[in-house]
């Protein structure tokens, strides 16, 4: 394996312009850059990256906090993350964290990474003082609500997709329409939620109970989407539309109606939110409010690298757009 010395001989200069050229630090001539560079290129130089943090006091790494492996929606964040990361010349270390596994923090704070992203729920990023832990290691987060974490963040609002799919819903006919989501021991802390809420009392209806169809916090899956629609059919409770926290409980409520001979959408409508690329793939292709995933990655790198490099103190928070993704799965009431 070729060594810097090795480089600095086949360029015909000295390890320290080598140094130099590797770092983009102090001036070198034009011509001696590009041999340097051809005699990196020629032996398949790789830089000793332990070395080279120790002298720049950076590792060139960061970590990532994730809470759901399985959800196609942080797949596509993680994408982003990592399309952002390898254009500043950085990796990361991803964790998964749930409710059941907070032990995480003391592992990463002794870990050896220059910053940290939260890409959680905002009730497990709860559960740490992230304005504390920002004094301690650049940190940035991802929220799914208007509201100031203190930090350096990026936002996506949750509770006004949600309520203007509620209201697309409305305006196709439908009242009776089923909230599927996840259930929050405070409603106010449940942007969907109360999106959808919002929206229909701002239309005159009223909430039916069994029309709510909570699923456990953080577990949202297709097969609970499934069973949650399930048993609301087996119950003969009427209704003539679903809005879904997210794709994939939105997918799983198809399965279900499906299954029982449901026409989508002639008798029932279906809207989800993330956009995920299997949204495009069922049969009818969903409705859904696309959330800009690549966009929420590159931009949770872009805050937390310009904090490594230039020391931001005051935190930066950016605002992504949602839109509405017309396709097959709504329509309006049967008259």
């Amino acid at each position: 394996m070729a060594t810097r010395v090795d480089v600095a001989k086949r360029a015909g200069v000295s390890p320290t312009t080598v140094s130099r050229v590797l770092n983009d630090n102090g001036y070198v001539a034009q011509d001696v850059r590009e041999r340097v560079l051809k005699a990196i290129e020629e032996l398949q130089y790789v830089p000793n990256r332990v070395a080279r943090s120790l002298k720049m006091k950076r590792c060139g790494q960061f970590a990532c906090v994730i809470s759901s492996l399985s959800n196609p929606f942080y797949h596509e964040v993680l994408m982003g993350i990592e399309d952002a990361a390898l254009q500043r010349g950085y990796t990361f270390s991803l964790y998964n964290m749930t409710q059941e596994k907070q032990g995480y923090m003391k592992l990463i704070l002794e870990g050896f990474y220059d910053g940290l992203v939260f890409l959680t729920p905002y009730e497990l990023m709860k559960v740490v003082d992230l304005v504390d832990l920002a004094k301690r290691i650049p940190l940035c987060a991802y929220q799914d609500r208007s509201i100031d974490l203190g930090v350096h963040a990026v936002a996506v609002d949750l509770y006004t997709a949600m309520k203007r799919n509620v209201q697309y819903l409305i305006g196709l006919g439908h009242r009776r329409i089923v909230f599927l989501g996840y259930e929050f021991e405070r409603a106010e802390e449940n942007p969907r939620y109360m999106g959808y809420v919002d929206a229909m009392h701002e239309h005159g209806l009223e909430i039916d109970p069994a029309l709510v169809q909570f699923v456990p916090n953080l577990k949202d899956t297709l097969t609970l989407g499934r069973q949650r629609i399930l048993e609301v059919l087996n119950r003969s409770i009427s209704f003539t539309a679903v809005a879904a926290s997210n794709d994939l409980l939105a997918v799983g409520a198809m399965r279900a109606l499906t299954e029982w001979g449901v026409n989508i959408p002639n008798d029932v409508s279906v809207i989800g939110i993330d956009d995920v690329e299997m949204a495009n793939m069922v049969t009818p292709a969903l409705t859904t409010t696309r959330i800009p995933k690549s966009d929420i990655g590159n931009e949770l790198v872009r805050l937390l690298l310009d904090q490594v490099d230039r020391g931001l103190d005051i935190p930066e928070n950016v605002s992504l757009p949602t839109e509405i993704i017309y396709r097959e799965s709504t329509g309006p009431v049967k008259s």
